[in-house]
């Protein structure tokens, strides 16, 4: 048996850069793992086959989910069919977020099976088998810190981890799947378009100009569809944060505060405002040392 955290991850500045000739859109993303997690029991079973439970009752259990397909995909990787794995997901990172949770759930699935089976596959043979199930299970595999991402958010470059800080994360009830906001996005455009170059190169150095350097191409489009999300990155600045942003295809959003006192009175107001809404506080996640 083996346990393991996984942590969720924000993206602090996303650009949309092309609409590619498969599909996809090319992006540039700095992404910073948090401490969200979400909590995964790996046990051996002499039944055969992938059994998979987690405490929202709303997810599905089978191959829609990503964790689900992730063993799948590592069985098949090693060879080996005569297999019985059973697969207990805590859930704290909240769903349909843009905060990367089914991601670090198969990532989590990749790391833990690799080490339960001894397989000793490489972190660059995960990650290609990751990529195969999301763009953001690469990144989920570092398991903490912060990278550049770039293409679809596959091409990934190390990066220190943003200055201390608090971040307080607010999710509306309502989401918006990544596959609808493209096409919004493609239909309206964006005012704006974050260099994450520039934030890359700012990582590790003053907050205050980290946070300058945060935005969303894809926030426009998504607040659309979901006021609420506009509303609470304004509702997060007015209380303090140096700036607030959507994550990801959204719908949370976060605000970066340079003390942990005022971040706390803003989740009390923003829990108080927003009952039943997911806000919770956070911090940046270290990568493990000795890795990445």
């Amino acid at each position: 048996m083996l346990r393991l955290r996984v942590p969720a991850k924000l993206n602090l500045a996303l650009d949309v850069l092309s609409l590619r000739p498969d599909g996809y859109h090319e992006i540039q993303t700095v992404m910073q793992a948090v401490s969200i997690y979400d909590e995964l029991v790996l046990r051996r079973r002499s039944e055969r086959g992938v059994t998979l439970s987690s405490t929202l009752p709303f997810l599905p259990l089978d191959a829609r989910n990503l964790a689900y397909r992730a063993a799948v995909a590592f069985f098949e990787e090693i060879g080996l069919s005569d297999y019985g794995i059973e697969i207990s997901m805590k859930k704290h990172i909240p769903v349909g977020a843009g905060m990367g949770g089914g991601s670090a759930n198969a990532a989590g699935v990749l790391l833990g099976l690799n080490r339960l089976y001894g397989a000793g596959l490489s972190m660059q043979r995960l990650s290609e088998i990751g990529l195969t199930l999301g763009a953001d299970v690469p990144f989920c595999l570092l398991m903490g810190g912060a990278a550049l991402a770039c293409g679809i958010g596959e091409r990934l470059t190390p990066l220190p981890s943003m200055p201390h800080c608090t971040l307080v994360v607010a999710k509306p009830r309502a989401s918006i799947s990544t596959p609808v906001l493209y096409r919004k996005y493609d239909e309206c455009g964006t005012k704006t378009h974050p260099d994450c170059m520039a934030l890359a190169r700012e990582m590790g150095g003053s907050l205050r100009r980290v946070a300058g350097r945060c935005g969303n191409a894809l926030e426009q489009a998504a607040s659309l569809s979901v006021p609420m999300i506009a509303k609470m990155a304004q509702e997060l600045r007015q209380k303090g944060a140096l700036c607030a942003v959507m994550t990801g295809s959204g719908s949370a959003v976060f605000g970066v505060f340079s003390h942990n006192g005022t971040a706390r009175a803003a989740t009390a107001w923003m829990r108080r405002e927003h009952p039943g809404c997911f806000v919770s506080l956070a911090s940046p996640v270290e990568r493990p040392a000795g890795e990445g």
